[in-house]
């Protein structure tokens, strides 16, 4: 099976950080205008007489103002997904509840039905975006349905009727003006993770350059040279052999050591390309050998389900062995922490990984565009996930990365 990749025209999940805001702000955006327009039928209401299916759209639109700040609580406690969710229901039942009541209502009720999907549903997964734009697509068609059925049945009352036409399109206006600024904010998302995708392709192509010319000047000045020396001495042993034997075999012993040498060398080349035991065993038997090979005493906790796709793994290994080492040599602090999940990782990540020492720490405006957190960002997103950088002066320093499911490779790891 090819590996499934995102749209090309989808910006795809948001971070945890920025899903949390962006729904927040749809949120309190949301239940401005729901609150304000209650308010403006109230008045309608109140002005004209009473009007019962105006109160019924005023009674709905109080029951998604409860909701949506049932929701808004949510995410003030981290549960953004499940604020998301209820904020996306309680809007349908609106929409289909207001045609319901009254159906001239039906063209304002089905935009209202697809804000969400612009406004909202970036908190979500690919695959749970498609479903819910797929139900979105056929409440669309119901609401048109039942606003048909429900017309010639339904009485609009005599003193609405001037009125109607107005409000129809004012509110028609209004709710177009939350879809347009939610197309807007997903192109403009579209186009500023386009532009950062092709800065670091070109970033990683100069990298990849610079490795390869780093791993040949490693060969020319180490094992190469040791196996030159090799070849010398192998050439003064044949002319030595006979006349001096002694002396021949003491170069043969010095050889042996050289040839110790220089596979040793060729071990730590391979090892930094990719580590042997990256392939064979995954992030559960490389990081751990990483932690070994340091000063400060650096934990590693995993809890690893599964092996995941080579490019994944590979590029959460080089991630948390940059960030280990930038630690054990400049942070300062007496313990490094490595936590890798892929099963219950936080923010609904399918694999999450942390990089933590107590440190001194930094400002991250100041450094947050350094060559080596460059690196690591270019590396992650290169993969398709995500990273973050949480640094403050006296509190130390957190590399965090995550991974969606829908986001990896399909391929399967060696092994």
């Amino acid at each position: 099976m090819p590996p499934r990749r995102p749209c090309a025209t989808d910006p795809g999940p948001l971070s945890p950080r920025d899903g949390a805001e962006r729904v927040r702000t749809s949120l309190v955006v949301y239940a401005a205008v729901i609150w304000v327009t209650a308010a403006a039928l109230v008045v309608l209401d109140r002005a004209v007489g009473p009007l019962p299916s105006v109160r019924a759209c005023i009674a709905l639109l109080v029951g998604g103002g409860l909701v949506y700040a049932a929701a808004f609580g949510l995410v003030r406690v981290g549960r953004v997904r499940t604020a998301a969710l209820l904020a996306l229901v309680g809007t349908w039942v609106m929409a289909v509840g207001f045609v319901w009541v009254a159906p001239y209502t039906t063209p304002i009720s089905i935009l209202v039905l697809h804000v969400p999907s612009l406004l909202i549903t970036g908190a979500f997964s690919l695959r749970a975006r498609g479903g819910i734009l797929l139900t979105t697509v056929a409440l669309t068609g119901l609401l048109v349905g039942l606003g048909e059925a429900r017309r010639e049945g339904s009485a609009v009352e005599v003193a609405l009727m001037p009125y109607l036409p107005l409000l129809t399109a004012a509110f028609t206006t209004v709710v177009a003006v939350l879809l347009v600024v939610g197309i807007r904010d997903h192109m403009q998302r579209l186009a500023r993770r386009t532009a950062d995708l092709r800065a670091s392709q070109r970033r990683l192509a100069l990298v990849s350059l610079e490795t390869r010319r780093e791993i040949e000047r490693d060969l020319h000045d180490g094992a190469q040279q040791r196996l030159t020396t090799l070849a010398v001495d192998l050439g003064r042993v044949q002319r030595l052999w006979d006349d001096d034997p002694e002396r021949a075999r003491a170069i043969v012993a010095g050889m042996s050591a050289q040839l110790q040498e220089a596979i040793q060398e060729l071990r730590d080349l391979a090892h930094g390309i990719y580590p042997a035991l990256l392939g064979e065993q995954g992030l559960a038997g490389a990081l751990p050998a990483v932690a070994r090979r340091t000063t400060l005493p650096c934990v590693v906790d995993l809890r690893l389900a599964r092996r995941h796709s080579p490019t994944v793994e590979g590029a959460v290994y080089f991630c948390c062995l940059e960030a280990v080492h930038n630690a054990d040599r400049h942070s300062g602090g007496g313990r490094v922490t490595v936590e890798v999940r892929d099963d219950d990782g936080p923010s609904g990540a399918d694999l999450w990984f942390r990089v933590h020492d107590d440190g001194a720490g930094f400002l991250v405006g100041e450094r947050g565009s350094s060559h080596g957190l460059t690196g690591m960002r270019d590396r992650i997103q290169s993969a398709g996930g995500e990273l973050e950088v949480e640094s403050s002066p006296g509190s130390g320093t957190s590399v965090v990365g995550r991974f969606r499911a829908d986001r990896e490779a399909d391929a399967a790891p060696p092994g």
